[in-house]
């Protein structure tokens, strides 16, 4: 599946629409073929839906639901896991429960980051996690921006206003300060 320059929306809905064609696209992986919650996400280009994916899950929680395409994978975070999809070979690559609930997806150069409520995951451009740092915050991360060698951030640490700013090294994602 190739997308040209435009815009690209998504949408997450607990009803397929009705007017499209195709069978939705499990990319939750064949084990949650049997779990009972689901949810569409779909793939809008210039107004028009492209595809239709199909989550399975057990359980729901968290505030945050993303999707992004990133070099031909499509990453979606949704409640406690983060799904990745390869779209030019039509196969779900990655189904990773996450730490507490989901929180961003952000892309910087020719790697990808997610959050989630206390942790900082780095992947490369074929979706090989290269490291994770645990020790960001217990109720959200999130990233403010990226230099060429340092990812600048706030963890939140004592709910509501308890944020705590963090500077990591992007190679490693060790505490810089």
């Amino acid at each position: 599946m190739a997308l040209q320059d435009s815009e690209i929306l998504f949408a997450f809905t607990k009803k397929a629409p009705g007017d499209y064609q195709e069978l939705p696209v499990l990319i939750s992986g064949k084990e949650s073929v049997n779990e009972k919650g689901y949810e569409f996400v779909l793939l809008k280009q210039n107004d028009k839906i492209q595809k239709v994916f199909e989550i399975r899950y057990l359980t729901s929680g968290g505030p945050y639901k993303e999707a992004a395409i990133f070099n031909n994978l499509l990453i979606v975070g949704h409640y406690q896991f983060v799904y990745i999809y390869d779209l030019l070979q039509s196969i779900p690559v990655l189904r990773m429960e996450i730490s507490g609930y989901f929180g961003h997806i952000y892309i910087d150069g020719d790697k990808f980051y997610i959050s989630d409520a206390g942790c900082i995951y780095c992947f490369n451009n074929r979706a090989k996690l290269l490291w994770r740092n645990n020790t960001l915050g217990i109720d959200g991360v999130f990233i403010s921006d990226f230099t060429d060698h340092e990812i600048n951030g706030s963890g939140q640490w004592d709910p509501p206003d308890g944020w705590s700013d963090f500077i990591l090294d992007k190679e490693t994602g060790y505490k810089i300060s």
